[in-house]
């Protein structure tokens, strides 16, 4: 797994039982991608380089993955001989699941993966939800649902990567679901890290920042009338919407109104922590009793405590307090839809994505690998 935020590449070495919530994590191993082949990413997504680089950046990263799959392997005393097979979500470079468009791409080459480990791969698990109608995200509400999902407490789970998602779990009616992405998460306050620090720093270490600057709440509110915010479920976004452009209006916004460096950062905090607020208030038919938070964003204290203000009277806990350790629950997921997928079993929701039907996610290569 490698996130919006192409920080680093989290692999994690996963026992699956019986039932998609009976999952066992053997070893977690995170590598971090260099600033050079990060940028090099963000140059990518932003569309401004040739096929070639494409290309390129398909085969380094499946590389990469590889070397990250075997340091799990490594790290958790496993022979690859044993792996029954990878689940690779890869690096995503562009999602249009809007219908003039209808497409996904993820870069990280299977065949490169399979050729250094020796098992197989199973990727591409976007595709199949946007051809059945849906929107490809977000697709860890499938584990959610099934590991945290509580017919005695209505929850949501959070994720904060560099984008949020959110899914909402009143019971364990999977037709109940809904999940989408409230908006930005880590992507924007780490865009402040990088132009405030000149490149030294990648993010925003404990909320640092964030705590010493002042929220310019007027702008906030303007940001908040970007229509997305508005638009209903399924829904799911990224840096073609709140990426460098958004990023470079709201930090002259705030300059401009005689904000501080510092300011950009709170007010940047503030907008993901309404865009979450918000979104349930409007999308989620009765409050949550109780959020569950993930992904990098659990490491910050400042952007916990403010969703905990926030979130009240509703309980704040990592899904670390669940069973599931907060940095590891991407990689977790991805590991059960590739299990899911070897034995050709359905794992979207589709009342999560809005696809028409259930249908079984990624493609295995070698073709035909799961067959036995």
């Amino acid at each position: 797994m490698s996130g919006t935020s192409a920080d680093a590449i989290d692999a994690a070495v996963v026992r699956v039982g019986a039932a998609p919530a009976d999952v066992e994590l053997l070893a977690l191993h995170s590598e971090p991608l260099d600033e050079t082949l990060r940028a090099r990413i963000h140059e990518l997504v932003s569309g401004a380089v040739p096929l070639r680089e494409l290309l390129r950046l398909d085969a380094l990263l499946g590389e990469r993955f590889a070397a990250a799959a075997l340091a799990a392997a490594r790290a958790a005393g496993v022979r690859m001989e044993d792996v029954r097979g990878i689940g690779s979500h890869g690096q995503t470079v562009a999602h249009h699941p809007e219908p003039e468009v209808r497409g996904t791409l993820q870069i990280g080459s299977a065949a490169v993966i399979h050729a250094r480990t020796g098992r197989p791969v199973v990727s591409d698990f976007r595709s199949a939800d946007i051809a059945a109608g849906g929107q490809g995200a977000p697709l860890t509400p499938f584990f959610h649902f099934h590991r945290f999902a509580d017919a005695r407490e209505r929850r949501a789970v959070l994720n904060v990567g560099g984008f949020t998602n959110v899914t909402y779990l009143p019971d364990r009616d999977p037709a109940h679901v809904i999940a989408f992405d409230p908006g930005p998460g880590n992507a924007l306050v780490d865009r402040a890290a990088r132009w405030a620090s000149q490149g030294r720093e990648r993010f925003d270490r404990d909320g640092e920042r964030a705590a010493r600057g002042q929220v310019h709440r007027e702008l906030v509110e303007e940001w908040l009338r970007e229509p997305y915010f508005a638009a209903p479920p399924p829904k799911s976004t990224g840096h073609e919407r709140f990426g460098e452009a958004f990023f470079a209006r709201a930090r002259a916004a705030v300059l401009a109104a005689g904000g501080s460096a510092d300011d950009v950062f709170a007010s940047l905090l503030a907008l993901t922590v309404e865009s979450v607020a918000r979104a349930a208030e409007r999308f989620f038919p009765r409050p949550a009793e109780r959020w569950l938070l993930c992904g990098g964003g659990a490491r910050n204290p400042v952007l916990m405590e403010r969703l905990r203000v926030r979130l009240a009277p509703a309980l704040l806990d990592s899904t670390d307090a669940h069973g599931v350790p907060s940095e590891a629950l991407e990689a977790i997921a991805f590991a059960v839809l590739g299990h899911c997928a070897s034995l050709g079993e359905p794992s979207n929701l589709p009342a999560a994505t809005g696809a028409q039907r259930a249908v079984s996610l990624g493609a295995a290569t070698p073709p035909g690998a799961f067959r036995s």
